[in-house]
């Protein structure tokens, strides 16, 4: 009984497959099928982003909403706040921070765990006698080589040696004469209209996948701006309101500079090595430009007050726009003196400090489970140590979740 059940339970699903391959082979049953899945997809897709869209203008308010009742007395007519594309980046950042905050929260979790569990990840007991013996790293191999060609070579014992190594330079040259034909003709062949077409499909469909794209890493140097710019607005209300003898404003552009280090990477992506270094001349001086104004805080904060609002704000207009070389004009930068990025500093100063400490640990004399579960933990706190300036600070996070 048992048997037959059995056979007949495979029948049915033999069956099922022939049939379902016979009526997907047949064209309009499949063109309805997928049709019926566009409409599923399209329906469901709108209405997820949709949501997701009403959450994002939810959460982007406050801040916007406050910037609109402080720079109209900040700025004094300079220039025209809530125009052009910084509202509307400010809402795409909080709407790939929908996805990207949960996705880097359980990243987070799982280095956390592998952190502490690096000891089990990381060591393997002995190998039992009667296994091979290990195979050896590829370094290992590759030293091995280097070391025998010499060898290689003065071993050469008959034309066949030789021939073999012609073949391989033959093959080079072809490879070289060719390979540039097939670079031009797939130029030449890339823009034709359906090409274009399908290249910009495929854009659409990868944008999660491709860095330069994400607006989570992209719109952030706007919404940096714009608190800063919230910020240094609230300071000037205060100034007009406050009793004299009051402490001057403290307002901070350590975030936005690390912003506008990043900016040229986000916004353009690569570029030649001449458009760069005019790209990080310009940079340079607006962040001198923000210094001077800064440093006028103690001298005439009102002034400096206002300057740093409108140079902001111009900054993350242009910013959007995709001018990266033009953030703000000769006139408003005037005569401050160019800053130069040095970020190769703080890379030594994290090598330095990491293997400091490890070297240290070593000379304490703890254990090696110990000094595999202490490496990583020294470098994620070093290097938040020194670029403590890339994030926002512990204010600036409060008032983008919780605005006043």
């Amino acid at each position: 009984m048992k048997v037959l059940l059995g056979i007949t339970l495979l029948l049915v699903l033999i069956s099922a497959l022939v049939g379902g391959v016979v009526l997907w082979s047949y064209t309009p049953f499949r063109d309805r099928v997928r049709m019926s899945l566009r409409a599923i997809k399209r329906r469901v897709g709108g209405e997820v982003a949709s949501r997701r869209r009403g959450w994002a203008l939810r959460d982007a308010e406050p801040l916007l909403q406050e910037g609109q009742e402080v720079f109209p007395q900040v700025v004094a007519g300079r220039i025209v706040p809530g125009q052009g594309l910084t509202p509307e980046w400010v809402v795409r950042w909080w709407y790939a921070a929908q996805i990207r905050i949960p996705v880097m929260l359980m990243a987070t979790l799982g280095l956390a765990i592998c952190v502490w569990n690096a000891q089990a990840l990381l060591t393997w007991g002995p190998r039992p006698a009667e296994q091979h013996p290990p195979t050896p790293a590829p370094w290992v191999v590759l030293q091995r080589q280097m070391t025998n060609l010499w060898d290689f070579v003065q071993s050469w014992s008959g034309p066949g040696d030789v021939f073999k190594v012609l073949r391989v330079l033959i093959v080079v040259l072809l490879l070289a004469g060719i390979i540039p034909l097939i670079i031009r003709f797939v130029r030449v062949s890339a823009q034709r209209p359906d090409e274009r077409a399908r290249r910009a499909r495929m854009r659409r469909r990868q944008t999660w996948r491709d860095p330069s794209r994400d607006d989570f890493e992209l719109c952030w140097p706007v919404v940096v701006l714009v608190l800063t710019a919230v910020e240094c607005g609230r300071e000037y209300k205060k100034l007009n309101t406050d009793q004299g003898g009051e402490d001057v404003p403290r307002v901070s552009l350590s975030a936005v500079e690390s912003a506008l280090w990043r900016s040229p990477r986000l916004r353009r992506g690569r570029a030649r090595a001449h458009q760069n270094r005019v790209t990080a001349d310009h940079i340079g001086r607006v962040v001198g430009a923000l210094r001077a104004a800064e440093a006028q805080q103690d001298s005439n904060p009102k002034q400096a007050l206002q300057d740093l609002t409108v140079m902001l704000l111009t900054i993350a207009e242009r910013y959007a726009e995709g001018k990266v070389s033009h953030l703000l004009d000769d006139e408003q930068i005037g005569d401050a003196q160019r800053v130069v990025h040095r970020e190769w500093a703080r890379l030594l100063a994290l090598a330095g400090v990491v293997v400091s400490v490890m070297a240290g640990a070593t000379f304490a004399g703890l254990p090696d489970a110990a000094l595999t579960a202490l490496l990583p933990l020294v470098v994620i706190i070093t290097g938040i140590l020194v670029y403590r300036d890339r994030g926002p600070t512990l204010a600036q996070l409060r008032d983008l979740v919780i605005p006043r």
